[in-house]
């Protein structure tokens, strides 16, 4: 519990200007090198963008990792904005992008990018999967992920709608962005990882096509090349616009409430 909170104080310390957001341990491996993951952001409820509309989203967010000894580093963070583009290509799926750029602590820029799909598998409850690739600058990668989400889409009926999600990632390091082959400086080819993640967040409508969303996730990150696992919490904010043709809403068989659930 020590460590959760530790975490959650230095991702919301992150916003402050000129905070040296990592804290020196003993010595011992650098764990914050390991290749990234591709955005793992939920950013919004278990629907789809229907046939013939546009989802667009924008979000600003903070994260920070805990690493237990015997890594160096024993907290980071970093502040991040992140842009979403779906396109529905059926009734209940679509396919777009996502991109990420991380500001972290100590200067360097971190960008990442995937494409994605999604389904809507049952009323409430949404799949989706995507592959990435990701550029530190000194450090790149390909990833990819799997998602389930569950939640309310109650529009317009009701402002304030809710979601959580279950989601695995799996990175690998390369010495170029697409994982062509090709040599790099030594050192240059991070650990590979696995990240799961659980996602808590909310919608508020404020528009015919506006929301605001808001969510915390929290997990891990594990490899095999590092002495252990560590830890992952973010906070994100942003908007979503759902433009185009409108759907067609369909009542709940329980209650009889009209909207997209």
């Amino acid at each position: 519990m020590r460590n959760h909170l530790r975490l959650l104080l230095v991702s919301l310390a992150a916003l402050s200007p000129g905070l040296c957001a990592r804290g020196q341990s003993d010595a011992g491996p650098n764990c914050v090198l390991r290749a990234s993951p591709g955005p793992l952001a939920t950013f919004g409820g278990p629907a789809t963008a229907g046939r013939g509309q546009t989802e667009l989203g924008l979000g600003l967010g903070i994260y920070g990792e805990g690493f237990p000894n015997p890594c160096d580093i024993d907290v980071s963070s970093a502040s991040n904005w992140f842009v979403r583009w779906r396109r529905g290509i059926a009734s209940d799926a679509d396919l777009g992008f996502d991109a990420e750029f991380a500001n972290q602590a100590d200067g360097t820029m971190v960008g990442t990018t995937k494409v994605a799909g999604r389904l809507e598998a049952g009323r409430g409850l949404r799949l989706e999967g995507g592959i990435g690739t990701s550029d530190g600058g000194d450090g790149r990668s390909v990833s990819a992920d799997l998602a389930a989400e569950i939640g309310t889409n109650r529009l317009p009926q009701y402002t304030w709608n809710y979601y959580a999600s279950l989601q695995v990632a799996a990175s690998h390091g390369c010495f170029n962005p697409l994982c062509f082959p090709g040599q790099g400086a030594p050192g240059s080819r991070y650990p590979g990882a696995i990240f799961p993640l659980g996602t808590l967040g909310s919608t508020a409508r404020f528009s015919n096509v506006g929301r605001f969303v808001m969510e915390a996730g929290l997990g891990e990150h594990i490899s095999r090349q590092q002495p252990s696992s560590g830890y992952y919490v973010h906070l994100a904010f942003g908007v979503q616009f759902i433009v185009g043709k409108n759907r067609t809403a369909q009542p709940d068989p329980k209650t009889g409430e009209s909207g997209y659930f």
